[in-house]
C-alpha cells in the first residue's frame, strides 16, 4: 500500500498523463496538471522539479504498469498459446486506454530526453526478456519448436503485439481477436 506522499506523486503522473495526452509535452502546462489533479500548482514543485522531470516521470510510470499489467495478464494462464493471447488483449486494452499519451509521448522524439532514452531502451529489453521467457517455456513444454530461433521467435511476438495497434489505427476497431492473431503466429501464414 502505498504512503500519502507516494499516492500524491502517483497523482500528478495520471493527471500529467490526461494532460500530455491531449496537449503534448510542449503545450501541456504545470497548472493543468496542478488543477486536473486537484491541487496547487505549488504543490506539484514539492514532489517534480520541472515538467521534464514529471513527463520523465509519467514514462517510467507508464512503463512500470505495462510490464506489471502484461505479467499479471498471463500469470494464471495455462499454456504459454493462452499466454501470448492474454498478453495480446492486455495490450490492445492498454493502448486503448492511454492512445493519446502514447501518441504524444512514445511517437514524438523530442519530448524524450537523452537522460530517460536508457530507461526506455532498459525498459524494451525488459519486455522482450519477459516475451523471451515465455518462448523458453513454450519449447520446454513442447508447445513452441526447439529447433527456432528464440529471439528472433521472440521479437515475432513482439512485432506482433506492437502492430496490431495499426490495426486500431487503420480500421478503427474497438475489438481483435486475439486467439485467432496468435494461432496465425503459432500455426505460421502458410
Amino acid at each position: 500500500m502505498r504512503d500519502l506522499k507516494e499516492q500524491r506523486k502517483v497523482e500528478i503522473i495520471e493527471s500529467a498523463m490526461q494532460v500530455f495526452g491531449e496537449y503534448g509535452f510542449h503545450k501541456g502546462k504545470v497548472e493543468e496538471i496542478a488543477t486536473n489533479a486537484g491541487i496547487g500548482k505549488g504543490t506539484v514543485y514539492e514532489y517534480f522539479n520541472s515538467k521534464k522531470e514529471i513527463f520523465q516521470e509519467m514514462l517510467r510510470y507508464m512503463f512500470e504498469s505495462y510490464i506489471e499489467g502484461a505479467k499479471e495478464s498471463t500469470f494464471h494462464q495455462k499454456t504459454v498459446r493462452d499466454k501470448f493471447v492474454a498478453l495480446l488483449d492486455f495490450h490492445w486494452r492498454f493502448v486503448n486506454l492511454h492512445s493519446d499519451v502514447i501518441e504524444q509521448s512514445f511517437f514524438r522524439f523530442e519530448n524524450i530526453s537523452e537522460s530517460i532514452r536508457p530507461h526506455i531502451i532498459n525498459m524494451h529489453r525488459r519486455i522482450f526478456e519477459f516475451v523471451l521467457d515465455m518462448v523458453e517455456e513454450g519449447i520446454k513444454n513442447g508447445e513452441v519448436n526447439p529447433h527456432i530461433d528464440r529471439e528472433m521467435a521472440s521479437i515475432l511476438l513482439l512485432s506482433t503485439i506492437g502492430g496490431i495497434n495499426i490495426k486500431r489505427t487503420i480500421s478503427e476497431v474497438d475489438s481483435i481477436d486475439s486467439r485467432y492473431i496468435i494461432d496465425m503466429v503459432f500455426e505460421g501464414i502458410s
